[in-house]
């Protein structure tokens, strides 16, 4: 008789972030107060919000550029904050790509060198792998462009090429549509898809609801309290109701 135990099951792979209850106060005041949001591999979320109500705060924590002042943020099961600096930059570098609102691309460097430049000065090592990523994203053509030369669309395809070409875990774009027109637009967020679609967990935020609806999740921050579109959405529709009844027992007491 075959007593032998059936293999083990493969682990599951941790969710690309995990925060709960993440904060970032600054000394002036204002930030973020409050932020609980889980993303898997391969899902594309948006948040919303005003302007100063913490969303580039919001990214700057996730991306381990700054530091909570309250809260706990994991990185595929890695607790940073129990990371010395040097492995918080660590995992940073490697787990986590970032497509700045002012794109940060290097105008002396053609479109390929802008990609290959994620991994450091050694640009021709990964020319292939960054001209190939560009060709995915539609931009093969262009690859030998400067980046002076190309269209703000064009520009902003770059940028997001050069923060997926280390495929990491997780992507943050701050505002990645500003200022394009709509099918610009929906060329860069297709280019963002496309990174979900290679498994990363992608999170922008964006001022552009038409943008944000064609993601998987919505959030809005607001007064530096993140919370899910739909429980945002219920909120509404629940105080439109009680308006809506108010002003017909208003009426009501009028006749």
């Amino acid at each position: 008789m075959n007593t032998a135990s059936p293999p083990a099951s493969p682990l599951a792979a941790p969710p690309a972030v995990v925060a709960e209850g993440l904060a970032f106060i600054y000394a002036s005041g204002g930030g973020l107060t409050r932020a609980d949001i889980t993303l898997e591999g391969g899902v594309m979320a948006a948040v919303e919000g005003p302007s100063g109500s913490g969303k580039s705060t919001l990214l700057a924590v996730l991306g381990l550029i700054l530091s909570p002042t309250a809260g706990s943020l994991h990185i595929t099961g890695t607790d940073t904050g129990a990371l010395l600096p040097a492995d918080r930059d660590l995992l940073r570098r490697r787990s986590i790509g970032i497509v700045l609102q002012d794109l940060g691309l290097l105008t002396f460097l053609n479109a390929w060198e802008n990609v290959a430049a994620a991994f450091g000065p050694r640009l021709a090592r990964h020319r292939t792998t960054a001209r190939a990523l560009l060709g995915d994203l539609g931009m093969e053509h262009l690859s030998d462009s400067r980046v002076t030369e190309l269209s703000g669309g064009q520009r902003q395809r770059v940028a997001v090429a050069r923060a997926a070409v280390k495929q990491p875990v997780l992507i943050l774009a701050d505002e990645p549509t500003s200022g394009l027109d709509p099918k610009t637009a929906n060329s860069v967020t297709g280019a963002l898809r496309s990174c979900a679609e290679r498994g990363a967990a992608v999170l922008l935020v964006t001022h552009d609801r038409a943008v944000s609806e064609t993601c998987d999740r919505r959030y809005v921050l607001d007064g530096g309290v993140l919370s899910s579109a739909g429980a945002e959405d219920t909120l509404r529709g629940h105080a439109r109701e009680e308006n809506a009844h108010d002003e017909n027992a208003r009426q009501g007491n009028l006749g």
